[in-house]
């Protein structure tokens, strides 16, 4: 099995939060016995004027084509991501698509369900219109990076607690299955369930940080309140794991500055990708 980790410093996603970029190397470099490291080649970080329909889109195609490039090259079985923005998933789920088609599902944990697109963003973030980007509706130039799209079908929303109305719309009118903070509470197996329900084999879990309650897992990164808590979160992990193959997992918009959590971060990809980091 081929096991890879991509380090993918992405902030303008974010247009102006540097922190994004010194995240994902801070967790790179904290967390010992990851393999076969591949670093993106990443733009430095410059603050970026909003608008537009993606605000630096030129540099964030020209670095989405390199991840492609390294994936290409690496025929991985399994993926780490620690990620910048959240639209660093775009290659490496796709990637998973390819590779395992209509048997793979996604796990998208995130305050936010990343699903407006270039016409109903208004700021132009890229991390706002991740998922989007993931389904092939972040526009033509965003999907040409990509391997393989999802379909709505394929995609599980957990923690989500904040909504714009038009994602709001799309979750909805496709009747996406999303998983608020209370009911994974109180059934952290709920997930795991109709996942194997609708038949699925295969899991990508994506991690945004702000899904997670910062008191447990420190991040830096502001968060609506009521996140989940961090044992909650391993705990659905591990009903999922228990029930299909985990076959990669992305962290992003960690925060520099808390070696705790950098230590918490190494549990998650211990607990999700068994013998993933060598001793």
């Amino acid at each position: 099995m081929k096991d890879i980790t991509l380090v993918f410093p992405q902030w303008q996603g974010s247009i102006d939060n540097g922190a994004l970029y010194h995240g994902a190397f801070a967790l790179a470099e904290g967390i010992h016995g990851l393999p076969s490291v591949q670093q993106v080649p990443t733009a430095p970080f410059r603050e970026l004027e909003p608008g537009g329909d993606i605000a630096g889109k030129n540099d964030i195609i020209r670095q989405l084509h390199e991840v492609g490039s390294i994936l290409e090259r690496e025929q991985p079985d399994r993926i780490l991501l620690l990620g910048g923005d959240c639209s660093t998933e775009t290659g490496p789920v796709s990637w998973m698509s390819r590779k395992h088609g209509n048997n793979l599902a996604l796990i998208w944990f995130d305050a936010h369900p990343d699903l407006n697109t270039p016409a109903s963003s208004k700021s132009g973030r890229l991390q706002g219109m991740a998922l989007s980007a993931v389904l092939g509706n972040a526009g033509k130039e965003i999907t040409e990076t990509m391997f393989e799209p999802l379909h709505p079908s394929q995609v599980f929303c957990a923690g989500t607690r904040t909504f714009d109305p038009p994602e709001l719309e799309f979750i909805v009118s496709r009747k996406i299955p999303f998983f608020g903070p209370g009911e994974l509470e109180r059934d952290p197996a709920w997930p795991a369930k109709q996942i194997t329900k609708a038949g699925f084999s295969k899991v990508y879990i994506h991690l945004d940080v702000d899904a997670v309650n910062p008191m447990g897992f420190k991040h830096g990164k502001p968060a609506p309140p009521a996140g989940l808590p961090f044992g909650n979160i391993l705990q659905i992990i591990e009903e999922v794991g228990r029930k299909t193959e985990i076959c990669g997992l992305g962290i992003t918009e960690f925060h520099p500055g808390s070696e705790r959590g950098i230590d918490k971060a190494a549990t998650l990809i211990e607990k999700t990708l068994p013998d993933f980091i060598s001793n």
